[in-house]
């Protein structure tokens, strides 16, 4: 049952990593904002899902989702989900590395955010 359950895991969140980094690469390339918001909103609320779904899931005592699954959607652009899913769940707020990197990947994502708009506007205003 575990193997099925990590299996099933492991396709959704590959899954779910894809379509929104094509989302996020689209709406950057194609200059669109909206694409490339809806390719952030989805991983971040894909980041949150993971930590209310892990939250749940401890409390059942079953599947849990790998602290590694929860660590890499943040790093590669749902750092606010997960971090806004830390607090407000009140998971993982004991563990040293999640209370150290998931400040630290929304800080790095934000100015990532800043750099891509400012970006975008140098580009426009040339054109």
């Amino acid at each position: 049952m575990y193997h099925q359950q990590l299996a099933a895991h492991r396709r959704n969140f590959v899954l779910v990593l894809v379509i929104s980094w094509v989302l996020l690469l689209a709406g950057y390339f194609n200059s669109n904002v909206w694409v490339l918001g809806a390719g952030a909103l989805l991983l971040n609320g894909y980041a949150y899902y993971l930590m209310q779904a892990d939250k749940r899931l401890a409390k059942e005592k079953g599947f849990r989702v790998p602290e590694l699954s929860l660590l890499l959607v943040a790093f590669l652009g749902g750092g606010i989900g997960a971090l806004e899913g830390m607090l407000i769940q009140r998971h993982k707020t004991k563990h040293t590395s999640f209370r150290i990197l998931l400040p630290l990947f929304c800080i790095a994502q934000i100015f990532l955010v800043i750099w891509v708009i400012q970006l975008y506007l140098d580009k426009n205003l040339v054109s």
